[in-house]
């Protein structure tokens, strides 16, 4: 379920729970970056945002490198925190500071243009759009086991989101210039010298998709409270074993699903994506405009081996299970596959902040698989 309920700490405290990250050029103004986290699986007009937690965008330069990507040491950060919320009151004042010294302040459930950066915080419906349990019947019989039209798990469920939109190019002169870059969400308690993370979020469905099963290595643990405390960046030499066969055999066994290799391993073993999705943060390339369908595309160039023609990264609409799947069980040169699921609740809106008024639906059952 993209990155809902990832693992069982985020289980505990839903408002550090990331449940989706976007991040595309801006539709409505060229010259802009937008970017989406959204957190609370599940969340209701009661739900509210951390007051001890820091919601923190991540941007680094890249460069390709083979099948995959190497980050400079360049950053820029965007960092969202919240007030508590008072007796008797449901709105949130929130402050946002750059890494390049911006900082205004704001107020859920208003869109706000400060400082030259457009912010808004709030309730709004769940854009995820996915049939979890066909999801989940696939990995437990190990055969595909999607409908045409299959049931969106997400439908009418409403999340927290944060909107930032920046103009990229005082950001790019702080990343070397350099166009193509890594993008990456995260909660973490901040301190002095070194923060404590939560959760980080680059490309859905890494986490419940590629690490959740424990069966399919020898280890057999649960990886994801581990993996989601790591920086994307800089994973640690330790632990990394653990998430490379992990995300290996998960690869190894959705490319067996068709009962054919689209994938024939490397030289020393290695699934052609095993690295590429270990990296995790979405790419994106803000040279090129805002376009929809582009999720993946990047990436799928850079294992075939041509040139990316667009500016990558995520959209709120982008079928990204369908995406996923088809790259992964036939590498993308059969049929598109798919869940049946092909839009949400509502679609993303044309202008700031594109995510959907809330849902507010209170006769929704608990799903089966949280339940679990």
């Amino acid at each position: 379920m993209s990155d809902h309920f990832s693992g069982p700490a985020v289980m505990d405290d839903p408002a550090v729970d990331i449940t989706d990250f976007y991040a595309f050029p801006s539709p409505e103004r060229p010259g802009n970056l937008v970017l989406i986290m959204n957190a609370f699986p599940m969340a209701t007009s009661q739900s509210f945002f951390s007051d001890v937690v820091t919601y923190r965008f991540r941007l680094r330069p890249l460069t390709r490198s083979g099948m995959g990507f190497v980050h400079g040491p360049a950053e820029h950060t965007i960092d969202v925190r919240f007030s508590d919320v008072p007796d008797g009151t449901s709105v949130q004042k929130g402050t946002i500071l750059t890494s390049d010294g911006r900082e205004a302040g704001f107020v859920t459930g208003e869109p706000s243009e400060l400082e030259g950066m457009r912010v808004y915080a709030g309730l709004v419906s769940d854009p995820f759009f996915m049939d979890v349990e066909a999801t989940i019947r696939t990995d437990l019989s190990g055969k595909l086991s999607f409908r045409a039209k299959g049931t969106n798990t997400v439908e009418f469920r409403d999340v927290l989101t944060i909107v930032v939109e920046v103009p990229f190019a005082p950001i790019l002169e702080g990343l070397d210039d350099n166009t193509l870059i890594g993008a990456v969400a995260e909660t973490l308690v901040a301190r002095r010298a070194k923060p404590i993370r939560l959760e980080r979020v680059g490309r859905p469905e890494i986490k419940n998709v590629m690490l959740a099963n424990a069966t399919r290595d020898p280890k057999g643990v649960e990886l994801r409270d581990l993996y989601n405390r790591e920086d994307a960046f800089f994973l640690s030499k330790e632990y990394r074993p653990l998430y490379e066969a992990r995300v290996g055999a998960t690869l190894s066994f959705f490319d067996g699903l068709d009962a054919e290799i689209a994938w024939p391993p490397l030289a020393d073993g290695r699934h052609p994506m095993r690295d590429l999705l270990i990296d995790d943060y979405l790419v994106l390339d803000l040279a090129h405009p805002f376009g929809t369908g582009n999720f993946l595309e990047i990436e799928r160039a850079a294992l075939g081996g041509r040139q990316h023609t667009s500016a990558g990264g995520r959209w709120l609409d982008d079928d990204i299970l369908d995406e996923m799947l088809t790259l992964f069980v036939n590498g993308g040169r059969g049929e598109r596959l798919g869940d049946g699921v092909d839009g949400p609740t509502s679609p993303a809106g044309p202008a700031f902040p594109f995510v959907r008024q809330a849902n507010q639906r209170t006769d929704l059952p608990i799903p089966a698989f949280v339940e679990k």
